[in-house]
């Protein structure tokens, strides 16, 4: 798989007197559902208004499983979980939903 880099300088939060060079991803664009569902369309027996549909349904069960604590596998794509982190306390009484945070990790899986 090919895909461009680019050079940035990021500065050190902490310390705005130093900075470090990282190399990123450069990007190029959108691409939205409905341009996934015609280039499919043109690839396979089905029409866009059905690629449509299943990509609107994948988008909408995803977080389903999602919800539930599951892992969720598109093989040849990648997977998908939910990340929990939380800001300690001194006891448990103390700790509550305020102190989480979560997101969307996405294990990618890149083929040439």
């Amino acid at each position: 798989m090919t895909f461009w880099l680019r050079k940035i300088q990021n500065k050190n939060p902490q310390d705005l007197t130093q900075s470090k060079w990282y190399l990123t991803h450069e990007k190029s664009g959108k691409v939205g559902v409905k341009d996934i569902a015609k280039e499919i369309e043109g690839r396979s027996a089905l029409s866009l208004e059905d690629v449509q549909s299943v990509l609107s349904n994948l988008v909408e069960v995803l977080p389903v499983f999602l919800k539930l604590g599951r892992s969720v596998n598109l093989e040849g794509f990648g997977s998908f979980r939910i990340s929990v982190s939380s800001e300690g306390t001194a006891t448990p009484e103390e700790l509550n939903v305020r102190h989480v945070g979560y997101k969307v990790v996405v294990y990618a899986i890149c083929r040439s």
